[in-house]
């Protein structure tokens, strides 16, 4: 079983997340690519909230296609074009992943390869 943790002693998160992901012996590791907040025809939606959205949707199709959902998913990688947008994105998060929380990071980025994309995110997720 993953173990989640937040140990006594460390600096507590500022946030819903854990420091510590630990995944025992003999756990597939599933790495997804980068996610974007991009509609089935390609469009790219200007609101930041629905691209967040969109992206959490796409993450978990993909972890579907291996039999996984967001409880398995132990590390979040956010990246976020404005720092008016953590909230928003945290918001989100934290309502779709299970508890205990993965381990988590959000990154502030100059901007992505297509223009009008505000937010990617990759996930690891392991098939116990």
């Amino acid at each position: 079983m993953i173990r989640f943790s937040n140990p006594p002693g460390a600096v507590q998160p500022p946030s819903r997340y854990s420091q510590i992901a630990v995944v025992p012996a003999g756990g597939d590791y599933v790495f997804l690519s980068g996610q974007i907040g991009i509609r089935e025809d390609g469009s790219i939606p200007a609101d930041v909230v629905e691209q967040i959205e969109l992206t959490w949707r796409h993450i978990e199709t993909l972890l579907g296609a291996e039999g996984l959902t967001l409880a398995n998913v132990v590390k979040v990688n956010g990246f976020l074009t404005s720092l008016d947008h953590v909230a928003a994105y945290k918001q989100v998060r934290d309502r779709l992943l299970p508890e205990p929380p993965p381990a988590s990071t959000v990154v502030l980025v100059s901007g992505f390869v297509a223009p009008g994309l505000l937010v990617e995110i990759d996930v690891i997720a392991v098939r116990p």
